[in-house]
């Protein structure tokens, strides 16, 4: 799952891509840039107490 680096929001996408690499644009806050935060969808952040809970 892509996020951005900017404000972590999930609605970004591809603006243009190829030889040179792809350019990111987020939907959110206009973002725009060839980095972007990939991160699984069970790292999140969601279910962390759960997570904390079991140690």
């Amino acid at each position: 799952m892509l996020c951005c680096p900017s404000c972590g929001a999930q609605e970004i996408f591809v603006e243009t891509g190829g030889y040179t690499g792809m350019i990111y644009r987020c939907k959110r806050c206009g973002y725009r840039g060839p980095l972007v935060v990939e991160v699984d969808e069970d790292t999140s952040g969601h279910g962390e107490k759960e997570r904390m809970s079991d140690r």
